[in-house]
């Protein structure tokens, strides 16, 4: 499988700041990758870098295997949404397109049709930029992103504004070109609910560093139910855990609570167990944890 970004510590240093710590990172054909954090967090700065345009301070960039000059050539398979496009107001969706394939030098002219296709604009023949929807303005940028036939995707923060229906727009279409056409996606967002129905890989970030880098099969276990627990003496409990399950893995919170994260399917043994040995339980219930409480316990705060 084909390695489509690699960085080798990578860092960026604003005014004596160290803003993204040395990061290693690859991402493989195929991915669909979340790099999710607070805003503030880096996210931005990554892409940046990614897409030429920030210089790093250190470290490496490799694209399709290439580095250097070479990475500027491999930029040509890649497709970035970091900023907002510069559209012009009183043109077409159509018209924009066509200005940018003649300054990128797309030859086929065909090709700012196909794209209005791809992100269901093809219709809005008409209609100017400037009565574009927040969904339909992400939409042509996407389309921009297009163009040139790209084999990835870089995009920062591409459903941030939109409503429920545009969202969900975005993520289906995001899919589509994943799954038929087999492209790559670099996706940035602090909004961790939605991207856990987009992507396949999720990287969290914090103060410019990669805290935890899981699949979505591992982030899906990490947030499944969890036995909540109140008892009068909450190390004899942990010791009495410990003793009869030796993997067990569980959370001592203030107030006698506890959280068990494994052997759900246990708990009546666990409450047998706990109640034999003389510890009082006052509460014993199972819960869902919560992907966006996940998410805060790894990056802190609230989601921005």
């Amino acid at each position: 499988m084909e390695t489509v970004i690699q960085t080798h510590q990578l860092t960026k240093t604003f005014n004596n700041t160290q803003v993204i710590e040395p990061l290693d990172f690859t991402l493989r054909q195929g991915e669909i990758c979340a790099l999710i954090g607070r805003n503030g967090a880096g996210k931005s700065t990554i892409f940046k870098m990614l897409s030429g345009q920030l210089v790093p301070t250190a470290g490496e960039i490799r694209l399709f295997g290439k580095t250097g000059s070479g990475a500027g050539d491999a930029r040509s398979r890649m497709g970035f949404l970091v900023e907002t496009p510069a559209f012009f107001p009183d043109f077409t969706g159509a018209q924009n397109l066509e200005y940018y394939r003649l300054q990128r030098g797309v030859v086929e002219k065909k090709r700012v049709q196909e794209v209005l296709a791809i992100v269901g604009l093809a219709q809005e023949k008409r209609k100017k930029f400037k009565a574009y929807s927040m969904g339909m303005k992400q939409r042509l940028g996407l389309a921009l992103c297009l163009l040139s036939h790209p084999d990835c995707l870089v995009l920062d923060e591409p459903i941030n504004g939109l409503d429920a229906e545009g969202i969900r727009e975005i993520r289906n279409l995001l899919l589509r070109l994943n799954e038929e056409l087999q492209i790559t996606i670099f996706i940035s967002s602090h909004i961790l609910a939605e991207l856990h129905l987009l992507a396949t890989r999720f990287v969290f970030l914090k103060d410019g560093a990669i805290v935890e880098d899981v699949s979505k099969e591992t982030l899906q276990a990490k947030s499944r139910k969890q036995l909540v627990v109140s008892v009068d003496n909450s190390a004899t409990a942990a010791r009495l855990l410990e003793q009869a399950y030796p993997d067990i893995d569980y959370r001592v919170l203030p107030d006698g609570m506890l959280t068990i994260h494994n052997h759900i399917d246990r708990s009546a043994d666990i409450n047998r167990l706990l109640l034999t040995n003389g510890v009082a339980v006052t509460e014993f219930r199972v819960d869902a944890r919560n992907l966006e409480e996940y998410f805060l316990g790894l990056v802190g705060g609230e989601p921005a």
